[in-house]
């Protein structure tokens, strides 16, 4: 590959379309995007090693459209052997780029998966992709998964399947195959799933056409509730809604007006403990009771659930998210730096955006939870919250007078200090980094880290803003990445390390 890789960091695989306070999602994605491309054309393999790291779902469906959206080029030259593609001359395999690209997508859910997928249809602005990689790789998707699997599948995302098959398909095989062409089925699904027909008959509405040769129970419950619902039948409504998902029940019933209160399908459809979670404040308004179990959750999600209650002066589950929190945090893997001081922003800007609210800050949070030796943590702006006894942290508000945290930071003494904010500080702008300086030059030994909670497509220098001239800030915008950061910090002092420590990783993962 040629060019010049240019200004990288860690944004490539944590970006997410969401918006910053600063910032909206439009700016960030054309600054990650030109970074995508500069490491694309750079080196091709380097590229596809990256995504088995961790990143955002977002993140790895973009990066797979550039891979399938651009064929290899084999190199023919006589010094590299005659047919050989860029990551054979690494020593991996021919269908490294396929085995990367399933990896990512089998290691997020359904719905993210889809959307990945859906990304190669042309939507969220992607131009269409249409070639043999892409039509296997949503084919095998779809199909290569047991019959329990594969039902549950066509019957929760019936709309975007269709839209995948049509797109894989083409019209033309499309309607052979709903006409019963068993060749045109044998190879394009059943090569995956042989009993995958009736599958296909009930994403495209032709029930007709199907031979029942296996039983499938869910999109036979599916039917039913869908004739009961048609029909206003609300004895066989209730019996059948009771084997299928909450969102599949909620949508029929919404459709065809069934007259059912909504809290008797809150408590008696199928909820996944998701699920219970994000519909927990509508189940509640319909009087329903619904049991949410916290242990389960991620820390950042408990930070979430937590400042939720507190925004709302909510006090139903606060005993029990805060327990959650404990229990959680003592199970974290921790990351051990040695004995530090945190300095964290709780400013107005930490509030995130309205897309994401309170990102930035939830986010520090879940960071300060995985790190090991903590001294001491000095919130920098904010007001403490007063309705709740038992809960001192501060709410993100006013301005960024952050150079006062770091004054007190430098005070204890602490010679390992971290800085978690979004580096916008207007309380004086630029006061933190004079104050730096000065405690430098008048012989105060310590390191100073500077952890970036959000994503800047402004920065001079990649996607974290600078708060000093010599910490450069390591953007973690999901507390899941510190490992991402990690590498790419090494990335530009040195590649072939990198390139090296990556194919043992995919070597381990993959092979």
């Amino acid at each position: 590959m040629s060019g010049e890789l240019g200004i990288i960091d860690s944004g490539i695989l944590q970006f997410a379309p969401k918006g910053a306070y600063y910032e909206t999602k439009d700016e960030q994605y054309k600054a990650v995007k030109k970074m995508w491309l500069n490491l694309f054309h750079y080196d091709r393999t380097l590229f596809g090693l990256l995504m088995v790291l961790n990143g955002t779902g977002f993140a790895k469906g973009a990066m797979t459209h550039i891979l399938l959206s651009n064929p290899p080029d084999i190199y023919k030259e006589e010094k590299y052997g005659v047919g050989k593609l860029p990551a054979e001359l690494d020593g991996l395999p021919a269908e490294f780029e396929n085995q990367i690209i399933r990896y990512s997508l089998y290691k997020e859910n359904p719905p993210r998966a889809l959307k990945n997928l859906l990304m190669l249809t042309g939507s969220e602005g992607h131009e269409k992709v249409n070639n043999s990689r892409t039509r296997k790789l949503i084919l095998e998707y779809i199909f290569n998964r047991d019959n329990k699997s594969l039902e549950y599948l066509a019957v929760n995302y019936k709309g975007k399947l269709q839209k995948l098959i049509k797109h894989a398909l083409g019209k033309q095989d499309l309607r052979k195959l709903l006409g019963g062409n068993d060749y045109i089925f044998r190879k394009f699904v059943g090569r995956y799933n042989k009993d995958a027909f009736l599958v296909v008959c009930h994403i495209f509405n032709c029930y007709d056409l199907a031979e029942k040769r296996i039983y499938f129970s869910m999109l036979d419950n599916y039917n039913n509730l869908k004739k009961a619902s048609e029909i206003g039948d609300v004895d066989k409504f209730r019996k059948y809604m009771k084997t299928l998902p909450i969102r599949t029940v909620m949508g029929m019933r919404n459709l065809y007006k069934v007259p059912i209160k909504k809290s008797e399908l809150y408590e008696k459809t199928q909820l996944s403990n998701k699920d219970k979670i994000q519909m927990q404040e509508a189940s509640k308004r319909s009087g329903a009771k619904v049991e949410v179990d916290y242990n389960k959750q991620d820390i950042y999600n408990l930070f979430k659930f937590l400042y939720f209650n507190i925004q709302n002066k909510k006090e139903d589950d606060l005993d029990k998210i805060l327990k959650a929190i404990e229990k959680v945090q003592e199970k974290l893997p921790k990351i051990n730096i040695g004995k530090c001081v945190v300095v964290m922003d709780a400013s107005h800007s930490m509030m995130g955006s309205d897309e994401r609210p309170m990102h930035p800050f939830l986010t520090g949070l879940s960071i300060i939870s995985t790190l090991d030796n903590i001294e001491q943590v000095i919130y920098v702006g904010g007001e403490t919250n007063d309705f709740y006894d038992n809960f001192v942290l501060p709410i993100p508000m006013n301005g960024t007078d952050l150079w006062r945290g770091l004054v007190k930071a430098v005070g204890t003494g602490s010679d390992n200090i971290v800085v978690i904010s979004d580096g916008y500080e207007n309380s004086v702008k630029g006061m933190f980094k004079h104050v730096y300086d000065h405690f430098k030059k008048s012989g105060y030994n310590f390191k100073l880290t500077h952890i970036n909670p959000v994503f800047s497509a402004t920065s001079s220098n990649g996607t974290g803003r600078r708060l000093t001239d010599d910490s450069k800030p390591l953007p973690v915008s999901d507390y899941k990445y510190l490992e991402t950061e990690v590498i790419f910090s090494k990335l530009i002092e040195d590649k072939d390390m990198v390139k090296k420590l990556l194919i043992k990783k995919y070597q381990n993962l993959l092979q």
